[in-house]
């Protein structure tokens, strides 16, 4: 447990009252403490109540306290929740447009998990959102694998339109080169043409696999 730095009478006594005083109870008293008083007092106490407190808290509230928090303070709590409330903790963050706050704490998940909050979030704009911030592009290249190419479509629909065709092709480059060959084929020509030229920087090869019309046309002398 970390140690307790400058913790508010208020939050120590919480503290002190661990073990004898009721979940409801706590949970009504950490909501009156505020989410920023909620986020420095939850990594000193103990992984099992804090679980538990965690569990009882409306979403709305755990979102709020998540901005204020680095989730590696609490990690072990952290991936010991269910993957339904990390969805439901994600969905809000994207309401409130905490993005960067839903990128942290996808990072720290297994590529597995966060192919759960993609599908779970269903939002090519609000995932891609969250993908900006994400330092681990191998994390989403991995998450991504196992996706439609339609959907994948729709993600690099969504960053061309938000005129980050560059996050697209350092995701895209990472899949197999028959996968990139498939979404290239499925691809608007406005939307493809930025995005090829990164893609055969990444990788040459991929040209061989594209249909002719795919192909990128040589400038004239």
């Amino acid at each position: 447990m970390a140690k307790a730095p400058n913790l508010s009478l208020s939050q120590r006594l919480l503290l002190a009252s661990q073990r004898m005083a009721p979940v409801a109870v706590k949970a009504a008293l950490v909501q009156q403490l505020g989410a920023e008083q909620a986020a420095q007092l939850s990594p000193h106490m103990p992984p099992a109540q804090l679980r538990e407190l965690i569990m009882t808290l409306p979403i709305e509230f755990l979102a709020e306290v998540t901005t204020h928090l680095d989730p590696r303070s609490i990690l072990d709590t952290y991936l010991s929740l269910p993957d339904s409330l990390h969805l439901e903790v994600a969905r809000r963050l994207c309401v409130i447009g905490a993005f960067a706050t839903a990128a942290r704490y996808a990072e720290c998940l297994s590529p597995r998990q966060v192919k759960v909050l993609i599908y779970g979030i269903h939002d090519a704009d609000q995932v891609l959102q969250i993908a900006r911030h994400i330092v681990d592009i191998e994390l989403i290249v991995q998450s991504l694998r196992s996706f439609s190419t339609s959907y994948l479509c729709k993600l690099t629909e969504a960053a061309a339109a938000d005129a980050n065709v560059a996050l697209s092709a350092r995701v895209l480059s990472g899949l197999p080169l028959s996968r990139q060959a498939d979404i290239c084929t499925h691809l608007a020509p406005a939307v493809l043409e930025p995005l090829l030229p990164l893609l055969l920087q990444a990788n040459a090869a991929l040209r061989e696999l594209l249909p002719e019309p795919a192909q990128p046309v040589a400038e004239l002398p």
